[in-house]
């Protein structure tokens, strides 16, 4: 079954294959994309650091180019966060499609199909936000390089969304674990055995393996964008400063301000993205931990108790995505943003 072929999946397999960045791509068709875009991306920069450098130390001119290149740098992290970090990506990826194979019943099925149907719904919704918001930002240097333009905005594009896919995978997992947990012991399980002891104690298993491998999951996500995303959010919280200080010099002129407020609103809007993501995680790993204690575990013979015990344990502790182990990405960090 390929997965990712399906409609959940295929617009950010071809997003990341057109830039070279899917893992199963053939590696002559990657290298080739990685030439064409790093030529692309570097006689674009060129031209700002020229001006940079002819700009005899001008604050203005400084400042005006400071968020062009800021977005460029952006560009170039997540570019190679996912070139250098292939082995984990792909890791992520097969993690992915044999989660999608673990679960059996129609139930379990449909939750993984609902939250691999977000993860769309959020490809689809960022990629008309922010085409729009740096449309508005770019459209002053567009006439510079247009082509290079729309490949730094695909890249952002099909990097970010596949994130969001990460995510609301590992959501989903955590979601049909704790769906197992909290049916456990009633009358409704799996073929209505409960009293079968094995029956009951591979349905147990099954699910401490798949809260294993959501867990796994979420500290493979962490492990590979945490000290990324660190840098990334630092760039736009500059950023956001550049902006602000930039709409109180230019209130008077309507043009300057619109430009430098769509900006703003991009830069709040990328780091949001990242924190409802970072909480949506934390959420759903810790309704694990609640529905396998409002289960009826206690019913359930001595042995199946214990391996409960060390879920409900484990589950107290939540999965978390942060920057760099310094900055937890929740709504709550958001709220400190603003």
């Amino acid at each position: 079954m390929d997965i990712f072929q399906r409609h959940f999946y295929k617009l950010n397999n071809q997003l990341l294959s057109l830039v070279g960045l899917w893992p199963y791509q053939d590696k002559r068709s990657r290298l080739s994309r990685l030439y064409f875009l790093n030529i692309a991306l570097v006689s674009f920069n060129m031209t700002q650091i020229f001006q940079l450098y002819t700009s005899k130390g001008d604050f203005n001119i400084i400042i005006e180019i400071v968020p062009t290149m800021a977005t460029m740098i952006n560009m170039a992290i997540k570019y190679y966060t996912y070139y250098i970090g292939m082995f984990n990506i792909r890791k992520l990826l097969d993690k992915m499609i044999i989660d999608w194979k673990m679960w059996n019943t129609k139930e379990e099925i449909e939750i993984i199909k609902r939250y691999a149907e977000e993860g769309r719904l959020y490809t689809l919704a960022y990629t008309s936000e922010y085409f729009i918001d740096q449309s508005k930002h770019f459209y002053f240097i567009f006439c510079h390089m247009a082509l290079t333009i729309l490949l730094a905005m695909t890249i952002v594009i099909a990097t970010d969304t596949q994130f969001f896919v990460f995510t609301s995978h590992v959501c989903g997992v955590f979601s049909v674990v704790g769906f197992r947990f909290e049916r456990l012991m009633k009358s409704d399980t799996t073929t209505n055995k409960y009293f079968n002891y094995p029956e009951s104690f591979k349905y147990v298993a099954c699910s401490i393996k798949g809260h294993s491998r959501a867990i796994e999951f979420a500290n493979l996500i962490e492990s590979s964008f945490s000290t990324p995303l660190l840098i990334q959010c630092g760039i736009n919280v500059a950023c956001l400063s550049v902006s602000l200080y930039r709409m109180t010099m230019l209130l008077d002129m309507s043009t300057e301000t619109f430009k430098y407020g769509a900006f703003l609103a991009a830069q709040l809007f990328h780091i949001f993205c990242i924190c409802y993501s970072g909480q949506r995680i934390i959420d759903h790993s810790s309704e694990t931990f609640l529905k396998a204690y409002n289960g009826l575990w206690y019913e359930a013979p001595i042995e199946i108790r214990k391996l409960l015990l060390l879920v409900i344990k484990r589950g107290m502790k939540p999965s978390k995505l942060t920057g760099g182990k310094v900055f937890v990405f929740c709504l709550k960090g958001f709220s400190t943003v603003n």
